[in-house]
């Protein structure tokens, strides 16, 4: 059954194109149509999205979650954990949310069709910083899937989310760590000089895709400058969230390079290797860059990453790059 203290709240506001106002709309930076085609996750079926919502929720049941709770999904983004949410057996109220209508209105139409199992979906339009406009104790679950990094005030969100989460609620996210992408900065210095080892002359383009991405990483890491209108805008490190965390009775849990869609095996087997990847993948899909100077960047640079393969011995994985942070109201 939907729960009556979220119902009510939702009730009481305007719908505008089936997704309840929750707070003011807000477009993405980018084309929302074109955001599948970037990284690459135009095709997938909602039975393998349902497996990877399942593996999420096992996290979740882990620490404490019970069965059909009411659960909220800030910055949906074009559904990919979604639909497999809305598809998963024992799923209570789902209330599915991002700023952006043309967001809500993709998975909208992705959804439309599917065997929804929850007991009902909704759709809010909601910018992360307003959470807090939620009733206290409406929801138990807080699903972001890299989100967090682009809110500027990370502090007031974890406050707006530990009054809507009841004792015993879960805010769970994926996001960027500190350490890793400080690395990637590090290395991407060396990519020119790596083509040119293998024999290739990087273009003019080239080496301003490569300079951008070095810039890039760089302002990221940074936290001596005015952040408030980029897009991407923090890298975390766990002991400074488990601080915060704690000042507002989150206890944080965190699990370095490890994906929440994936499962605990997939994640163990992934962990040979996993920085060399995670870069191969970063500058292709997140950066745009073209598959074959993508491709040969990353096979130029593999040398530099055999420094990793004794540290990750024993089943180690570092640096830490993306990983699930699971903060649990006390």
């Amino acid at each position: 059954m939907p729960n009556s203290t979220l119902q009510d709240f939702l009730l009481a506001r305007p719908v505008v194109n089936g997704a309840f106002e929750i707070s003011a709309a807000r477009s993405y930076l980018h084309d929302e149509g074109d955001y599948d085609r970037q990284y690459g996750i135009e095709n997938f079926p909602p039975e393998e999205l349902t497996v990877e919502a399942g593996h999420l929720m096992d996290i979740c049941r882990r620490h404490g979650l019970p069965v059909a709770a009411p659960v909220l999904e800030i910055g949906c983004g074009t559904g990919r954990i979604s639909i497999g949410l809305a598809l998963q057996p024992g799923m209570g109220h789902l209330l599915i949310s991002d700023p952006s209508p043309a967001f809500c209105g993709i998975v909208q139409k992705k959804l439309a069709g599917l065997p929804v199992k929850a007991s009902k979906v909704d759709f809010g339009i909601l910018q992360a910083e307003d959470v807090g406009l939620l009733p206290q104790g409406s929801v138990s679950l807080i699903l972001l899937r890299s989100v967090l990094h682009h809110i500027a005030d990370v502090d007031g969100f974890l406050r707006g989310c530990a009054a809507v989460l009841p004792p015993g609620g879960l805010l769970v996210c994926e996001e960027p760590y500190y350490e890793g992408y400080m690395m990637m900065g590090f290395l991407g210095q060396f990519i020119e000089d790596a083509l040119a080892g293998t024999g290739y002359a990087s273009t003019t383009e080239d080496k301003n895709r490569i300079q951008n991405f070095v810039a890039t990483m760089q302002f990221y890491s940074r936290r001596d400058v005015d952040k408030s209108q980029a897009e991407d805008k923090h890298l975390f490190r766990p002991d400074e969230l488990m601080v915060t965390g704690r000042e507002m009775n989150l206890e944080l849990t965190h699990y370095p390079n490890w994906r929440m869609t994936m499962s605990p095996e997939g994640n163990v087997g992934a962990r040979s290797g996993y920085f060399q990847r995670y870069f191969a993948e970063y500058i292709r899909y997140c950066m745009d860059w073209p598959e074959d100077f993508s491709r040969k960047a990353a096979d130029a640079t593999r040398k530099y990453f055999r420094f990793f393969d004794p540290l990750e011995l024993g089943g180690n994985t570092t640096p830490a790059c993306f990983g699930t942070f699971v903060f649990t109201k006390r």
